[in-house]
């Protein structure tokens, strides 16, 4: 019965620990989701943006001779 945290006093020292491990999970748990969201949210932007820009690009004329500049590369 001592390891069962439903079954401990009310008030007693052990009880109130579960409660607050179990709140601070509870916490935890929310932020996890709205952090994944975050990111999910974040992916999808990026990809629209990278889109835009690569048939931006596309329509970009190019002049005979000129060297073509990869910003994908890393470099710049």
């Amino acid at each position: 019965a001592a390891a069962d945290p439903v079954s401990m006093v009310p008030g007693s020292l052990e009880g109130g620990s579960w409660c607050n491990e179990h709140m601070l999970h509870e916490r935890l748990d929310i932020m996890e989701e709205k952090v994944m969201k975050t990111v999910e949210h974040l992916e999808s932007e990026v990809k629209s943006l990278l889109n835009i820009i690569s048939e931006t690009t596309l329509d970009i004329p190019s002049i005979p001779g000129t060297p073509l500049i990869d910003i994908f590369d890393g470099q710049y």
